[in-house]
């Protein structure tokens, strides 16, 4: 019986826990590219790439903020690429007791960009 007793204390105990804590993601954004394209052209598809970017709280106080910027620059180093296309942006918000976290994580493919020029255009010589 003392066993009994102990297993469902233990198990009370696990959901009441299980039911303060919460994660929840959402989606921020969703943009062609990080950068504008005009003048510029695509030389080379890198491939996906994924950064993020967060902050811990305690007791409701976070003393940074996740930050997006960071998260686009991490998903660019990672490829060696100049910009992201198709971008997809989340943010996720873990919270228990007594801590918390929030995050942006960041989607999209790395490419290399140069100048558009001429070279592709047929000149006439006249």
């Amino acid at each position: 019986m003392h066993n009994v007793v102990k297993y469902f204390s233990i198990i009370t105990c696990t959901l009441v826990l299980a039911a303060l804590a919460a994660c929840s993601t959402t989606p921020v954004c969703l943009t062609a590219s990080t950068t504008p394209l005009v003048g510029k052209q695509i030389t080379e598809n890198l491939g996906l790439s994924e950064g993020t970017d967060g902050a811990w709280s305690y007791l409701m106080i976070m003393p940074g903020e996740p930050d997006l910027d960071a998260a686009i620059k991490q998903a660019l180093a990672r490829k060696g690429g100049d910009a992201l296309i198709n971008v997809r942006c989340y943010e996720t918000s873990w919270t228990a007791i007594l801590f918390g976290r929030s995050s942006v994580r960041v989607v999209g493919e790395a490419v290399k960009l140069a100048p558009a020029g001429d070279k592709d255009e047929k000149k006439n010589p006249y």
